[in-house]
């Protein structure tokens, strides 16, 4: 009788291991389906939308700025990997590559060369845009984390974006000039002018 409880008394303990260990393996494998489906769900959210920046949180030194005319910078990141940029008076196209919640984007792509004033935060926003490593979707927003610690971006959700832009960007397409590089280019070529009247004289 007694051999008979113990033998009983094992074999349920055995069986709860098994019943953990089964329920063990079922929680890892719902634990990994379902992680990378909300990443997906999430991710699904900030397709094709036009990324309004609204906000630049700097570390080194510490600074934040919000950015007026928000609207001139603007992100849209695609379902294909490729994305489509305003950064003030220029267009370009990037690609990006996201894996969970890190991102980071391809800078080499077509753009447009316009010159947008001095006033204009177009290359502080592409130098920015470039360095960020993760994402996430806070209260509707969008916000980029920068790599090394170095700050973060923030967009607001400006509404859905077109399919795909009226005209792509072309490299080395239309270029304003800075009003003191029209001054050294009128210089050089007066210079060069010069030169050759005087070899034609002699």
């Amino acid at each position: 009788m007694e051999i008979m409880a113990l033998d009983r008394r094992k074999g349920g303990k055995d069986m709860w291991k098994q019943l953990f260990g089964i329920s063990l393996v079922v929680g890892l494998v719902l634990a990994g389906l379902l992680v990378p489906a909300a990443w997906a769900q999430e991710l699904d959210a900030i397709l094709g939308i036009q990324w309004q920046w609204t906000q630049l949180t700097e570390t080194q030194p510490a600074s934040q700025s919000m950015i007026a005319n928000s609207e001139n910078y603007v992100l849209v990141l695609n379902a294909d990997g490729s994305a489509n940029l305003q950064a003030d008076c220029n267009q370009l196209q990037w690609t990006y590559t996201i894996d969970g919640d890190t991102i980071s984007f391809n800078t080499l792509g077509p753009s447009t060369l316009a010159y947008c004033g001095d006033d204009s935060s177009d290359q502080i926003f592409l130098e920015k845009l470039g360095m960020a490593s993760t994402w996430r979707v806070e209260d509707g927003r969008l916000v980029l984390e920068l790599g090394e610690n170095a700050g973060m971006m923030v967009f607001q959700n400006g509404g859905p974006a077109d399919t795909a832009p009226a005209t792509l960007p072309q490299t080395g397409g239309p270029v304003a000039l800075a009003p003191w590089m029209g001054a050294v280019l009128t210089g050089l070529a007066a210079l060069g002018t010069g030169i050759t009247l005087r070899r034609k004289k002699r």
